[in-house]
């Protein structure tokens, strides 16, 4: 293929004009279809530039005209005209190209088409042709059991863009790219994820080939921009993440999260720092573009943009004068390449993705928001803006109403020619923009909030969105019309239809619904599986759960939710190798899924396969630093496998916990005595290290985390006793024993209850022992203690004196009296 040729490619990605050496060198055909695309001529192109126009026989528009099997139609078309020539395969690739554009154009971006399917394939309108045609789209168009909303328009031209796409995706370089995109559209009419899509749209992320020495950069950024929608469409926000940086980083964009001094409502007399994006595209060699861009963001009109009325909060923050406010302006309203507002807008879902949803989520994405709208220099990053601007403002009272009229204002611009056609599709692909019906659905969903729930069920049932319908109904407490509505679309549409038999199966919560609906669907409704699972799980009947779930997920394995509940049903009956695989998938659709990671550990436990019990602990306490639970489990576990130094952490953050809470539970005496012992005898850990290294660790968490917290316990004290000994800290082991005996000696049972007596009495003898052991030991060129005989005669006798009255006859009393005439003896 010619250079010229490839250069046409890149133009039709990037929407950028042919230079004239580059036109020159080109047929004229090629050059007007180039322009007609660019400029947002599909019709133009498809009627008279395609190979496959009127390229049909009588024969094949008959057989289509009988079957509406669109597929099969330019399947034909395309073995007529394939003859191996670059120039016909460019074509084929444009026809392809217009055929996706015009199909977005139609459902997502508008201005509507004034034409259909019918007319483009056979010359004329014909809405029986179009009917069947939509019908065969339905069903062709759907993956892994998930269907492709019933009122598309124009299904025809996508499955028209998917066919000829993937044919043409080993001759041209950019094929594979656009087939992506036609991909990734159909994912999008989708009920849910769908894991052959996902797998087919990664397959061919990885054919596209661009060099930046080949001056394909901006190919690049492309790329890896739409890569990083589809990675956070499927809610994997690591991978997504790091292919926005990848974009971020070709692309050469500079930017920050930072705070600047300002003031957010008209009444305030202070300055707040404030959360603001610093931002700048790269200057090299592209400040022409830059400006090119700036001036046709200047003279094209905008989207409505709706005003905030409001006593009280200011419609932008006011900053306040200062130096470094000065100096980081153009940082903060500067324009930007609108590629590079792309990214922005990309980094700013990716916050929403990865946190919580809380208001500290909101206040993260807002300034990403703001310095897109600063000066959004195309049509449809402006609208993309805008309508993450509705949904940051959506929960806050003072911006609630305004955020409803701006959805209302975006619902309503599709159906307006403020703007052409050219100027909404040159970068729709880099944005993660939601179809009309989404957008609707979504502004339904607001009225919902806002409590005008008729005016949100009128929505969806002109949308036909009949599970939202149900839900209305029973907001509305009427129950008995949304049944009713289920059985007129049941009598309407016939009783086949999985999906009607699944929603009155949760409305009546009839398992008998959704086993009608896995029959109607041939064994193929994932969903109705899912429900039948869910249901089956709440009633403890986990082997039937099982079975359920593994048939759903064997159709559509994208369902996070459902792997899980997999993997409970699994533990519940005991089926390991069953819940290992579940959760498993858990972790790797989602690896920081902490409770997952906690169950794996468990199903490790119980397989006997421990070093992976730990290793699954330690991601889960990462993920929940603050639930003890887990740091719990991984105490027992790291201790078990020899892990010493993870045992040590885990229990001071156990401590650090609990201690408040439940002070006398919160240390496990015998994990403590394993870790001190793990020294004291230098055990060799799991990595075949000696253990007397963790000696420093070890005392700081005796002396540091847990005597600093907790003094009441004999048993530390008599552990930390036994320390000190192994150290030859004679005088802190004493000390040590003496205040464990203090703790036990003050229990308001002792002169009641036997059982707090012997325990009292044995504590007693130990620090007795101990000062017998210690008294006379040298430390610090003096005697540990004295008087040591007198001291342990004085326990003796206090406590003696304490019970007698009562466990005077007692053989635990005699013990006592036969170790103080010891001493007498001495």
């Amino acid at each position: 293929m010619s250079a010229a040729l490839r250069s046409a490619e890149n133009a039709l990605i990037l929407n950028q004009e042919l230079d004239e050496a580059i036109s020159a060198q080109l047929p004229t055909h090629i050059t007007e279809t180039v322009q007609d695309i660019l400029g947002g001529q599909y019709t133009k192109v498809l009627r008279e530039h395609s190979p496959i126009a009127n390229n049909s026989n009588e024969q094949q528009q008959k057989e289509l005209q009988g079957s509406g099997d669109i597929d099969t139609y330019i399947d034909q078309l395309l073995k007529s005209v394939d003859n191996d020539n670059s120039d016909n395969d460019f074509m084929l690739l444009a026809t392809g190209i217009a055929c996706l554009n015009a199909f977005v154009q139609t459902n997502w971006t508008g201005p509507l088409l004034d034409w259909s399917v019918s007319q483009l394939l056979v010359g004329v309108e014909d809405q029986q042709l179009d009917k069947k045609i939509h019908t065969h789209c339905l069903n062709s168009l759907s993956a892994d059991s998930e269907q492709v909303y019933h009122l598309t328009q124009r299904l025809g031209l996508l499955s028209m863009a998917r066919r000829i796409l993937l044919h043409v995706r080993p001759k041209l370089a950019t094929a594979p790219f656009w087939a992506m995109r036609a991909i990734f559209i159909q994912q999008q009419l989708l009920d849910e994820h769908a894991g052959s899509l996902q797998e087919l749209l990664l397959s061919l992320a990885q054919e596209c080939k661009f060099d930046n020495e080949k001056g394909e950069k901006q190919l690049k950024v492309r790329l890896e921009l739409e890569l990083g929608l589809i990675y956070s469409y499927y809610g994997q926000d690591k991978e997504a993440f790091e292919k926005m940086q990848q974009a971020q980083q070709t692309s050469e964009f500079q930017w920050s999260l930072s705070g600047a001094l300002g003031r957010r409502t008209k009444h305030q007399t202070f300055d707040v720092t404030q959360l603001v994006v610093l931002a700048e595209s790269s200057n090299k060699d592209q400040q022409q573009q830059q400006q090119k861009e700036e001036q046709e963001g200047e003279d094209q009109l905008k989207p409505e943009t709706v005003e905030l009325q409001d006593d009280t909060l200011l419609d932008h923050i006011a900053f306040t004068k200062t130096e470094q406010n000065d100096q980081e302006k153009d940082k903060r309203h500067g324009n930007l390449r609108i590629i590079d507002q792309c990214l922005l807008l990309a980094f700013c879902l990716n916050v929403k993705n990865t946190n919580p949803e809380h208001g500290l989520t909101s206040t993260e994405m807002t300034p990403y928001v703001t310095r897109v709208l600063e000066n959004a220099n195309n049509w449809m990053v402006h609208t993309m803006g805008l309508l993450l601007k509705t949904r940051l403002e959506a929960n806050k009272s003072r911006t609630v109403e305004r955020s409803a009229l701006q959805l209302q204002a975006l619902v309503d611009q599709i159906k307006v020619e403020d703007s052409g056609v050219e100027e909404r599709m040159t970068y729709f692909y880099d944005l993660l923009l939601p179809s009309k019906w989404d957008m609707e659905r979504e502004l339904a969903k607001r009225f919902i909030s806002l409590g005008v729930v008729r005016s949100a069920l009128d929505m969806f049932e002109r949308l036909e969105m009949w599970e939202e319908v149900v839900a209305c109904y029973q907001m509305l407490e009427q129950p008995t019309k949304a049944k009713e509505v289920l059985e007129r679309l049941m009598q309407e549409q016939g009783d086949q239809v999985p999906k009607l038999w699944c929603i009155m199966g949760d409305v009546e919560q009839n398992p008998d619904h959704w086993r009608k609906a896995w029959e109607v669907s041939n064994h193929r409704s994932a969903r109705a599986m899912r429900s039948l699972g869910a249901h089956l799980y709440r009633q403890k009947d986990y082997d039937g759960c099982i079975d359920c779930y593994q048939k759903a997920l064997a159709i559509n394995p994208l369902f996070e939710g459902s792997w899980y509940v997999l993997g409970c049903a699994g533990m519940q009956a005991e089926q390991w190798e069953v819940s290992l695989r579940a959760f498993q998938r858990v972790v790797a659709l989602d690896n920081e899924q902490a409770e997952a990671w906690n169950n794996l550990s468990s199903i490790y436990v119980h397989l006997d396969r421990k070093p992976d019990a730990f290793l699954a602990l330690k991601q889960a306490t990462k993920l929940k630093f603050d639930n003890w639970r887990m740091w719990q489990n991984l105490l027992i576990v790291a201790a078990d496998v020899g892990q010493f130094a993870d045992a040590i952490w885990a229990m001071q953050r156990i401590v650090e916990l609990r201690w408040d809470k439940v002070r006398d539970e919160c240390v496990d005496t015998l994990v403590l005595q394993m870790l001190v012992d793990s020294v004291m005898q230098n055990w060799k850990d799991a990595s075949d290290r000696d253990g007397v290294r963790l000696q420093r660790q070890v005392q700081r968490l005796l002396e540091e985390v847990i005597l600093n917290r907790i003094t009441n316990s004999p048993e530390i004290w008599r552990i930390c006793a036994k320390f000190y000994l192994w150290q030859k800290r004679y005088t802190d082991a004493l000390e040590a024993s003496v205040k464990g005996y203090r703790a036990v000696m003050h229990d308001t049972r002792l002169e009641t209850d036997q059982e707090v007596f012997e325990r009292v009495a044995n504590v007693a003898l130990d620090t007795v022992d101990m000062y017998e052991t210690l008294g006379e030991q040298e430390q610090d060129n003096a005697p540990v203690c004295a008087d040591w005989k007198y001291q342990a005669r004085l326990i003796l006798k206090g406590l003696m004196g304490k019970v007698r009255d009562v466990f005077e006859e007692t053989e635990t009393y005699e013990r006592l009296q036969e170790r103080l005439d010891d001493l007498k003896r001495a």
